[in-house]
């Protein structure tokens, strides 16, 4: 499979929004429930002044990432991403590829390490994805996230030097 992977334009903001609406839907993955509009998820994350890249295969976008500072002033030289891939794309090695590539782009940004603040216990695909591309899990935030199958599970943090 041949994915490109290229910086988001204006016209691919409504495909990364309705593949963010999917996802949230499935409730299984991010915290955001259904108050959060596309105006406050605009204004937070996707959006074109945070570091926002999507993924083609075929010429179709598959999936997406963003990434931005951790944390304001003294903290922000620590990036935070967030990955999305397309449902019925899911097992194709296209999150691993997100994953390398936002290393790169975030070390020449001038971040000194990326965190992810929240990954949920029970999805298996990205903490491989994560380990396999040098991330450790830092910390466990007990019943960090209500899983709508599952009740409560477990939130890890992540971390990598880059």
């Amino acid at each position: 499979m041949n994915i490109k992977i290229r910086p988001a334009a204006p016209k691919d903001l409504e495909v990364i929004w309705q593949m963010w609406k999917t996802i949230m839907k499935q409730k299984i993955y991010y915290p955001y429930d259904d108050s959060f509009s596309r105006a406050d998820i605009e204004k937070s994350w996707v959006n074109l002044t945070n570091h926002t890249y999507v993924a083609e295969v075929e010429d179709k976008v598959v999936g997406a990432y963003i990434f931005k500072a951790n944390q304001p002033g003294y903290g922000g030289h620590i990036a935070n991403a967030a990955y999305m891939v397309k449902t019925e794309n899911r097992g194709q090695g296209i999150g691993h590829f997100l994953c390398a590539h936002s290393i790169e782009m975030a070390k020449e940004a001038g971040y000194r390490g990326m965190q992810f603040n929240l990954v949920v216990s029970t999805n298996k695909g990205a903490i491989k994805t994560w380990l396999d591309n040098g991330f450790e899990i830092i910390g466990t935030v007990p019943e960090g996230f209500y899983h709508v199958e599952e009740g409560y599970v477990d939130a890890y943090i992540f971390y990598r030097k880059l």
